[in-house]
């Protein structure tokens, strides 16, 4: 009994939505994100059908103008900081999305070499979004691929 006591104490840890996550401001960035990137960023798709879109058919499959948003959310937290702390690690990720949509440059990619390739510089977004608009899209990208890369909440948003 103990043990499967400990058990489910682990996996409820491993599955929950950790205290930093909060529904209303995942869904105002959201938003967000549909209207001020959509655009060019496709909100998320397989990463299988991706990869192969990208390093089997020189996205010639897809034909994406830029790297979609669960890339960009993965990139984003294996790529900028630490995950160990994930209120000070949000922090990280936004000042660098500040930085990036209103300077940006490919040297500054988080993105994949074989990705970015296809893509031109996109240019600044200074003037057609505000820091608080991008701080509420990084909160959604972050969360968007899952919650410390596990991925129970990311095919299905009700369990949020």
């Amino acid at each position: 009994m103990r043990i499967l006591t400990l058990l489910l104490i682990i996996l409820n840890f491993i599955y929950a939505l950790p205290d930093e996550f909060d529904k209303q401001r995942y869904l105002q960035g959201e938003e967000i994100f549909e209207q001020k990137c959509n655009n060019c960023h496709v909100k998320s798709m397989d990463i299988q059908l991706l990869m192969k879109n990208f390093f089997e058919e020189n996205n010639k499959l897809l034909n994406l103008k830029a790297p979609t948003g669960n890339e960009i959310s993965y990139r984003l937290k294996h790529q900028i900081g630490s995950m160990e702390d994930i209120g000070f690690h949000l922090e990280e990720t936004a000042d660098f999305l500040k930085d990036y949509l209103y300077y940006p440059d490919k040297s500054k990619t988080i993105c994949l070499e074989g990705v970015i390739k296809h893509f031109d510089t996109m240019p600044s977004q200074k003037g057609k979004i505000s820091l608080e608009e991008i701080e509420d899209v990084n909160f959604f990208l972050y969360f968007l691929e899952g919650f410390n890369d596990v991925n129970e909440f990311y095919h299905d948003e009700t369990k949020f």
